[in-house]
């Protein structure tokens, strides 16, 4: 007597962008920086990504009342431990991104190698440059829709009149946002064994409770998704010209996934919301366990049942809430 398992999984795309810049001010020189720049759309899954997009840093240095101000600056960008590896950041050809908690040296003047320069010059220059960097964001990153990514600046600099130096590296936090639209995408299947009882002819229905089947659905997105699940005969198995409505053709289960149960009795599954579980994916696991054993039922090698698990991804932030999907 056996049991088969068919899986159902849906793709969509949704876009999300967004970024702020942050000032500092004192009695001590200092730069705020902005981007206003979206790059497109990306999807993990593809094998497509983003090479030597060109990207507009507007620094502006800090001005006080009296007319002192920022005269040069040098600096690199930081991203923090934990980022994907792959990102590339360049100025004037040369790579000025650099993970933490790894620091580069800076130094005023001459400046350091593998960082950004700028001196402002004196009253008559501009107190905010355009900066030309360039972004290149490979393929198959694992990123999360809905959220801008986002680095730092560590800077140094030099001011005028009564603005004091700053010599000792300082962040800039979140002083570059690359607004990239990460596609809310997600991929399922079945990756467990065939959930099968196998030969229940000599099993009592008292023994029936005892008899579990486990497999895995594995799901990769890069933003929240629900779980849903049916059964096209409520959870009942039959053969082939059976009927599940005559106790001697007809075997009764329970099925568990992302921590809720049903049966024949209480068969509406509520759907489930999960959090991202990222490109990599995880195990869904999802586990069968007879009601009914097969010891009073007419013999038959073909008892089964049809599932149908949907997982729909949704719109990013899910009601504004972080998710945590069960046994996920």
């Amino acid at each position: 007597m056996r049991h088969r398992l068919f899986i159902a999984a849906v793709v969509v795309s949704i876009a999300a962008l967004s970024g702020s810049p942050a000032r500092a001010v004192g009695s001590f020189c200092s730069v705020t920086g902005q981007t206003a720049v979206s790059i497109g759309n990306y999807n993990p899954f593809s094998g497509t990504g983003f090479t030597n997009v060109p990207v507009t840093l507007n620094l502006t240095r800090y001005r006080d009342g009296s007319g002192n101000k920022t005269r040069q600056v040098d600096f690199y960008i930081s991203q923090p431990a934990g980022s994907p590896a792959g990102y590339s950041i360049t100025y004037n050809g040369s790579n000025v991104l650099y993970t933490q908690p790894a620091s580069h040296t800076l130094s005023l003047p001459p400046p350091a190698s593998g960082t950004v320069f700028y001196n402002f010059g004196g009253n008559g220059q501009p107190d905010t440059v355009s900066l030309p960097l360039t972004v290149t964001i490979p393929p198959g990153l694992d990123l999360t829709a809905g959220r801008p990514i986002t680095f730092d600046i560590v800077y140094i600099c030099t001011g005028s009149g009564a603005l004091h130096d700053v010599t000792t590296p300082t962040t800039l936090p979140g002083a570059i946002a690359i607004q990239i639209d990460v596609l809310s995408a997600l991929q399922a299947s079945y990756s467990g064994p065939a959930l099968s009882f196998g030969e229940i002819s000599s099993v009592s229905d008292a023994q029936a409770p005892s008899h579990s089947v486990t497999g895995q659905i594995r799901v990769a997105s890069t933003g929240p998704f629900t779980v849903a699940m049916s059964a096209t005969h409520n959870y009942v198995m039959t053969y082939p010209g059976g009927n599940t409505a005559v106790a001697a053709e007809s075997i009764m289960f329970s099925m568990r996934l992302a921590g809720e149960t049903v049966d024949h009795t209480n068969h509406t599954f509520t759907a489930v919301a999960c959090s991202a579980a990222g490109i990599n994916g995880q195990n869904l696991p999802i586990t069968a366990t007879l009601q009914e054993g097969g010891a009073t039922k007419n013999a038959s090698p073909s008892y089964q049942e049809v599932l149908t698990v949907t997982l729909t991804p949704l719109a990013v932030p899910y009601n504004g809430t972080t998710l945590a999907c069960p046994s996920l």
